[in-house]
């Protein structure tokens, strides 16, 4: 292969050499088109008969984008478009390219049967040759389905075989990506070429980079007839703008032949030309077909394939990630495609590319194509900027049919053939949890990927493990095929919606999440949250532990945070959850003007807080499982809202949410990593947490500052420690300092300098309280769950005199003590003391005839919504908090998951408000209500198992104790 200093532009050369032997003929422009709601299109053969009443629609385009007005019903439609081929143009080879068609397509010519296509995601090509009048006027007749309503039906033209029973379908039956099942489009929605070939042309071109052996092998299928000889030019420029050329002789032998020959690339390695997530660096390779041409010495040539590639490594062993050959954490996010208008956020590739970028530019090194594989053009870019993509198939949880699995196959086949030349693509996806289907046939599909492209991991289900505080808790069999290893291995891939404002308990937990060591060590392992999972998780935490093989990427759910205001989303398929936006912003709005219920001077202050909840919440939770040594990286789900989810950092629209320097933070590759820190203490006690180093800068000798510093930004207190990096992630050790002499609000400031220069700094926030005598509050309370577990030990103690019953354990009182219980509250005039009520405890109250009202209650955890907790205006709470009256911000140890709806007669201490599922609920924390002679209180302040450690706790119990017995 020779060099040439000249550097010709290789689409220029394309452009004006295609034109000699073979010629594209756009057919995109206006077509007719005609809905067909009843579904008797193929009846009454409109392919054959040109039915009236059609309308003119533009190709490419969605039917939404184009159409103001559309009903449910309209799924399916006949595309027509008449063209007229000349004589002059008559080539030996007519095909028919359709880019892009959502979601199934059935093609027809003159009235006669060319084909069918199924799925939104490749390419189809059609040959015409049998069909075709050279001319006169060639009527093409498309019907094309979306599969949009769960009641349609799709006519795939005909059965799979004789007595298969599968020529109509419904849509569950078919893969299908989450696009599709969320808001499903449909349409003609790529380019539509006429191709007029010669004798022969290259049909498909596939790259085979390898970094090791500096060479790209390269597989050439021709559509050519048999004996064919001819000439393959090649062309290949470098990624610093050198071209080589090369002229391959061929003879054909074979109709549509294929041939395999590796390029060799001298000096790879030496002149640094790899591709990397700070380098990009991109070749660009051209093949072309040269034959002898009509005339004496004319050659003729073929159309140019041209394909980027480039070269690096990936893999995945035992669930690390290796970007070549060094250990690369996952810093990622799930990005969703839908867009309200209709169809994907990539027809537009300037505001595609805009959007891909500020993926980038937030600090994601990863993008995860969620439900749906990302297009070419979006591939395109992320090759350009350096950003990794985890490519999923369309396989969502269908049901295994005979027909839906065929199609999965062939979507895999054509997929990764016309996609795996994209460097950016580090690993396929089969699904994002297993449904049905890969559950009866996750070998056979890992093995079908790994047939079509042996250069990347292929994982069988990014969410193998569900963990949420609200009582969910499952887990599937993740598989892994690896690069390194071809061996199919067990793969552990979570995904957490987990509560806002983690405390020091459930930050520690997390950073030994999965730990095995932890488990065998003398010291029980805690789970410090009652409604983390579930008692399923609880149960057989040890067992899952043991289960969990190698490493864990885990996907985070985002806290929901509200744009500035209702988001305008247009498309006919969006007027539903438009008029739901609205909705949820009057919701709030109203809530924050009544003053009975509300804190909050008017929106803005409330969306303020919640947002600056949502997102220090996040960064304590991922900074905590990033510390694990057993997690490979995160991905945050999502990039973008949808309908009433806005766990969005831009909203459906792609505008910002004014989340960037949240992002920022979040993704600093190299920082030090914060857990097993109580925000509160009292003065001059020691304060001790756990630092770990994320190390992708791979520094060696660090020091760490720690300081305290007042609410004015002086410096308390400060010294310095040295410390080691050894790897992408190393783990510190405990680190300790000392609380100020003076109550009031501070910070603990964590600065990491190399060799002098500061690389990056960790702030936690502190509160400060005076201790209280919690002794003399704690002897006037019958602390109920500490008194045995018999029934009589019960009894026992509430013989007592104290004038308070506590217990955290309604539900594991059988019907005796509860009538002892009730007897003395009611009768005696002694309170009882309700903390934590889990739902089952709940229940208890609700079913029992003990007590003659009941309770309602919610989840307000945060973890897929807006969740604030807060004292009110009027609370005796108020000089306990310091003046802090949002709970969340310093006391993360007080915040329940439940709150109570309230009751008649309450007086009310705190409460909560809660944006779920697109509805806002108000609900009561601490309540007070009377009970005959005496009273009940429901606390879900999830704070008091700190008694005697923790001064918020001791100052709130002992605040109450004084309420109640005064």
């Amino acid at each position: 292969m020779t060099t040439s200093s000249k550097r010709p532009n290789l689409e220029q050369q394309k452009n004006a050499q295609s034109s000699r032997m073979n010629s594209i003929i756009s057919l995109n422009g206006e077509w007719d088109v005609l809905f067909d709601t009843e579904d008797s299109g193929i009846i009454n053969r409109w392919y054959a008969t040109y039915p009236a009443g059609t309308q003119t629609i533009q190709v490419p385009c969605i039917w939404e984008k184009y159409f103001s007005k559309m009903s449910l019903t309209q799924d399916a439609a006949y595309y027509f478009k008449h063209f007229t081929l000349d004589a002059k143009q008559t080539a030996k080879r007519v095909f028919l390219r359709f880019e892009r068609i959502s979601m199934h397509a059935v093609f027809w010519l003159n009235g006669k049967y060319l084909g069918s296509h199924f799925g939104a995601y490749t390419s189809c090509l059609l040959d015409l040759s049998k069909a075709i009048k050279i001319g006169e006027d060639n009527v093409l007749c498309v019907r094309v389905a979306n599969m949009g309503s769960a009641n349609s039906r799709i006519d795939l033209g005909r059965e799979s075989k004789e007595g298969a029973d599968d020529r109509f379908v419904r849509p569950s039956e078919m893969p299908v990506g989450l696009p599709w099942t969320e808001y499903p489009f449909g349409g003609i929605y790529g380019n539509v070429d006429l191709i007029l070939g010669g004798a022969a042309f290259i049909s498909n071109v596939q790259l085979e980079p390898d970094l090791d052996e500096e060479r790209v092998t390269v597989d050439v299928s021709f559509n050519n007839p048999r004996g064919f000889s001819t000439r393959l030019r090649i062309l290949m420029r470098n990624p610093r703008g050198e071209v080589c050329e090369q002229i391959k002789e061929l003879k054909l032998e074979k109709e549509n032949a294929s041939s395999r020959f590796a390029l060799k690339i001298n000096n790879l390695k030496k002149n640094k030309d790899i591709w990397g997530l700070s380098s990009p660096k991109l070749f660009t390779l051209e093949l072309q077909l040269e034959a002898k041409g009509k005339n004496k010495g004319e050659v003729e040539h073929s159309f140019s394939v041209v394909k980027t590639f480039a070269f690096r490594k990936f893999d995945c062993i035992k669930g690390d990630f290796y970007l070549n050959d060094s250990i690369i954490k996952i810093q990622g996010v799930s990005y969703s495609q839908h867009w309200s208008e209709g169809g994907l956020w990539n027809a537009d590739p300037a505001k595609l590319f805009k959007d891909l970028e500020a993926i980038q530019k937030a600090g994601f090194n990863a993008i995860r194509s969620n439900g749906a594989p990302l297009s070419n053009d979006a591939l395109d870019i992320c090759d350009q900027l350096g950003l990794l993509v985890f490519q999923e198939f369309p396989i969502h949880t269908m049901r295994s049919t005979p027909r839906g699995l065929d199609e999965a196959y062939r979507l895999i086949a054509e997929l990764v053939s016309e996609q795996k030349h994209h460097p950016c693509i580090v690993a396929w996806i089969l699904g994002s949890e297993n449904g049905p289907l890969v559950l009866e046939n996750g070998n056979k599909l890992l093995n079908a990927v790994d047939n079509y492209d042996k250069c990347r991991p292929i994982i069988s289900n990014l969410n193998c493990v569900f963990l949420s505080n609200e009582e969910e808790f499952r887990k599937d069999t993740g598989k892994l095929m690896g690069v390194t290893n071809e061996k199919i291995l067990l793969y552990s891939s979570h995904r957490m919606h987990l509560r806002m404002s983690p405390n020091a308990a459930l930050t520690d937990f997390l950073a030994h999440y999965c730990d095995k060591s932890a488990i065998d060590d003398e010291s029980e392992i805690s789970i410090p949250d009652t409604t983390l999972g579930n008692s399923q998780f609880q149960d057989e935490y040890a067992n899952f532990v043991n289960d969990t093989n190698g490493k864990i990427l885990v996907t985070f759910k985002n806290h929901s945070i509200l744009p500035a205001k209702p988001t305008d989303i247009k498309g006919p398929r969006s007027l539903k959850n438009s008029k739901a936006i609205r909705q949820l912003f009057k919701q709030v709005e109203t809530f924050v003007a009544d003053k009975n219920l509300s804190i909050w001077k008017d929106f803005s202050a409330f969306n303020a807080d919640a947002k600056r909840l949502a997102t220090q919440s996040k960064l304590t939770q991922i900074a905590a499982l990033q510390s694990n040594p057993l997690v490979s990286g995160f991905m945050l789900d999502q990039w973008a809202d949808f309908g009433t989810d806005f766990s969005g950092l831009v909203d459906e629209n792609r505008g910002s949410k004014n989340l960037e320097a949240f992002a920022q933070v979040l993704t600093v590759p190299t920082r030090l990593l914060v857990t097993g820190f109580e925000p509160v203490s009292a003065p001059q006690t020691e304060i001790s947490f756990q630092l770990a180093l994320l190390n992708h800068a791979r520094l060696e000798d660090v020091e760490i500052e720690i300081a305290i510093v007042d609410a004015d930004g002086k410096k308390v207190s400060s010294n310095k420690q040295k410390a080691k990096g050894q790897t992408s992630l190393t783990p510190l050790g405990t680190f300790t300092t000392v609380a100020p002499k003076k109550p009031g609000t501070y910070q603990l400031k964590l600065t990491l300098l190399s060799r002098g220069e500061t690389i990056s700094e960790t702030t936690e926030n502190m509160l400060v309280l005076e201790d209280a005598d919690v002794q003399s509050a704690m002897s006037q309370v019958c602390f109920l769950d500490n008194c045995g577990e018999t029934s009589a030990d019960a009894k026992a103690a509430l013989a007592g005199p104290e004038k308070i019953i506590f217990t955290a354990s309604l539900s594991s009182w059988n019907d005796d003590v509860l009538n002892k219980i009730v007897e003395l509250t009611r009768e005696g005039g002694k309170t009882l003391f309700l903390s934590d009520l889990n739902p089952e405890d709940i229940e208890t109250f609700n079913s029992s005839h003990h007590f003659s009202q009941t309770i309602d209650s919610h989840f307000t955890t945060g973890a897929n919504g807006i969740s604030v907790h807060y004292l009110v205006n009027n609370s005796e709470l108020l000089s306990e908090f310091a003046g802090h009256q949002i709970l969340d911000d310093l006391a993360s140890s007080v915040i329940p998951s439940i709150s109570l709806t309230e009751l008649p007669d309450a007086k009310v201490l705190a409460r909560s408000v809660s944006i779920a599922d697109g509805e806002l609920k108000t609900g009561v924390d601490l309540q007070i209500i009377p009970f005959g002679k005496g009273r009940i209180v429901f606390n879900q302040l999830n704070l008091f198992e700190g008694l005697e450690t923790n001064p918020l706790a001791d100052r709130v119990f002992t605040k109450l104790v004084q309420m109640l017995v005064r």
